[in-house]
């Protein structure tokens, strides 16, 4: 999996995963209207990006849900350290 990142990091963020078992780029359209007010991450799928290899849809699947639990627990994590 290949995750672009755009817009502000310290904002509220927006996973875009594409459902079609597609690139990032299809995002291109809608990512600057998203990135003025969201931190946004956009996923391409295993084998539709430069950097990567398909292997299986399971495998893309699992890689996307990894990533998007990672964040969620470090955006969770900022938020308790912010408020201790």
């Amino acid at each position: 999996m290949l995750a672009k990142e755009f817009g502000q990091g310290n904002s509220r963020k927006i996973l875009l995963i594409p459902g079609n078992m597609m690139s990032w780029k299809q995002f291109k359209n809608v990512i600057p209207i998203l990135e003025k007010d969201f931190h946004i991450i956009a996923v391409s799928t295993d084998g539709y990006d430069e950097k990567t290899e398909f292997t299986t849809t399971e495998k893309s699947a699992e890689s996307i849900e990894r990533s998007a639990v990672y964040e969620s627990r470090n955006f969770h994590r900022a938020v308790k350290k912010n408020r201790s």
